[in-house]
């Protein structure tokens, strides 16, 4: 494995097993808190943090910029769009709401041209155009108040999006959104799917390659959030052949597996490059990062005596 990143599912309120458990972490943790939650999972051997575009996961980034921490450097993999945040806001303040908060952060010049490339897409009501429109102005926010020693290694598009494309076939977003980010960005773009065998195939079936892209789906021995099947989840890992860069979600099952458990998993299978873990605590930090970050050791020892 080349990546161990930290998940922000604690940082945000999301259990997948037990929403009084997120309620209980979220009544304990501040912005201070989580800051250095990050920073401690960093000095344990994460090599970067995946986060949804969320107010929260803003105000841990900046608050890690403005103390000039973490001082060792790591990748930043932010995933879009927050679909739940969004309609939450909708409903409180309206669309004018929403483009309110869209607006605030950007500089005069960026919002004339997002306010051009807005209205476009509005008119023209060309899904593609809204999506690279929305792209553009939630990155450029994150990316003014990133630490110094972040770098923006992918941009990640949620599986609300991703899994309904896949549901309409619908191969000129994909097409569309990876031009996008490598041209704008010059990163590697991302998805996020909790439905890793159809995206396989779909890739496969319209002759779209996975080189240099970045999945992000759900991996653990009890098949937690693994659909069809995790026999068919890993069949479609062995069907890649190193040609995309695989980061398991879910490695833990929500809180079902050990870490010896969800590690040993990890190490048998072929083709996975990374993965994802959410801790809730520095001490959490220090055991969970240091028992993964033994598994990419021995890799690298591995990979040494190749």
């Amino acid at each position: 494995m080349r990546s161990l990143l930290i998940g922000d599912n604690s940082f945000i309120g999301v259990s997948h097993l037990a929403q009084s458990k997120a309620r209980e972490t979220m009544s304990r943790l501040n912005i201070p808190a989580m800051a250095n939650v990050v920073e401690e999972a960093i000095q344990n051997g994460a090599s970067g943090f995946s986060f949804s575009i969320h107010p929260t996961n803003q105000k841990i980034l900046q608050r890690l910029h403005e103390e000039n921490l973490p001082k060792r450097s790591f990748d930043i993999y932010p995933i879009l769009p927050y679909a739940e945040g969004y309609v939450r806001l909708a409903n409180e303040v309206g669309m004018g709401g929403i483009i309110k908060h869209f607006m605030s952060d950007l500089s005069l010049t960026s919002k004339t041209k997002t306010l051009l490339k807005g209205g476009i897409s509005a008119v023209t009501l060309d899904p593609v155009k809204l999506l690279k429109f929305y792209t553009e102005v939630e990155i450029e926010r994150y990316l003014r108040i990133k630490p110094k020693t972040a770098t923006l290694r992918s941009i990640l598009l949620h599986e609300v999006v991703t899994d309904l494309a896949l549901a309409f076939s619908s191969r000129t977003l994909f097409i569309e959104y990876d031009k996008h980010i490598r041209k704008k960005f010059h990163v590697t773009p991302g998805y996020v799917t909790r439905n890793f065998a159809r995206f396989v195939q779909f890739f496969h079936e319209s002759n779209m390659s996975l080189k240099d892209t970045v999945i992000m789906t759900p991996f653990n021995k009890a098949g937690f959030q693994m659909n069809p099947s995790r026999e068919k989840c890993e069949a479609a890992l062995s069907s890649i052949n190193h040609e995309g860069n695989v980061i398991a979600m879910s490695v833990l099952a929500g809180g079902y597996l050990t870490l010896d458990e969800a590690r040993d998993y990890l190490q048998s299978l072929r083709n996975i490059s990374g993965a994802i873990v959410g801790v809730s605590s520095k001490q959490h930090a220090q055991t969970t990062f240091r028992a993964f970050s033994k598994l990419l050791n021995q890799d690298d020892d591995c990979q040494q005596h190749i």
